[in-house]
């Protein structure tokens, strides 16, 4: 193991003698970093070799400095009007445009949505008895402890069961019209 150590010690060292290349010494981190203006200007060497200890310098480029204009700077206005441009016209779009009044109105009117979920709601009254007590039956025992996995397979299960019936129910429904 020594021997390893030592021979990439070696090595690291002989690279550090090459001529042309110098190693600097590493800063600290805490320093603030500073930055050569002359880096930004494009009078560094892309091929320096930097260290990986070294900070990198931020190479985002700088705007460009826009020269302060006098009155006497600006440009005199144009004796003849230039052409005006006009739009070239659109070609109407194939796809048909969206109506927003039939946005705003539900596909249900109120009395077929009161009339479906009142049979709905005496449904689910009469599957799920709204016994809150725990009569101590076998039978309530068995509901409370089926609860939970009833709720995590309905959650599961019934938005894709509902979304296949009335898929099947449009494409009846498709199907009867000429």
């Amino acid at each position: 193991m020594e021997e390893i150590l030592s021979s990439i010690k070696r090595i690291i060292a002989e690279e550090g003698d090459t001529p042309g290349r110098s190693r600097r010494p590493a800063r600290a981190t805490s320093a603030p970093v500073d930055l050569d203006p002359a880096y930004f200007d494009g009078d560094h060497d892309d091929d320096e070799i930097l260290e990986l200890s070294d900070p990198m310098p931020d190479r985002t480029p700088r705007p460009p400095k826009s020269p302060v204009l006098s009155a006497a700077d600006t440009p005199p206005e144009p004796r003849h009007a230039a052409p005006q441009m006009t739009p070239p016209k659109v070609a109407p779009s194939a796809k048909p445009q969206p109506a927003t009044d039939a946005a705003a109105e539900p596909i249900v009117s109120r009395h077929t949505a009161a009339a479906t979920r009142a049979p709905l709601e005496a449904l689910t009254r009469m599957m799920v008895k709204p016994e809150t007590g725990n009569d101590g039956t076998l039978e309530g025992l068995v509901r409370e402890m089926l609860r939970p996995m009833l709720r995590e397979w309905i959650d599961a299960n019934l938005p894709n069961m509902v979304e296949d019936m009335v898929s099947r129910e449009i494409a009846k429904i498709m199907n009867q019209q000429p």
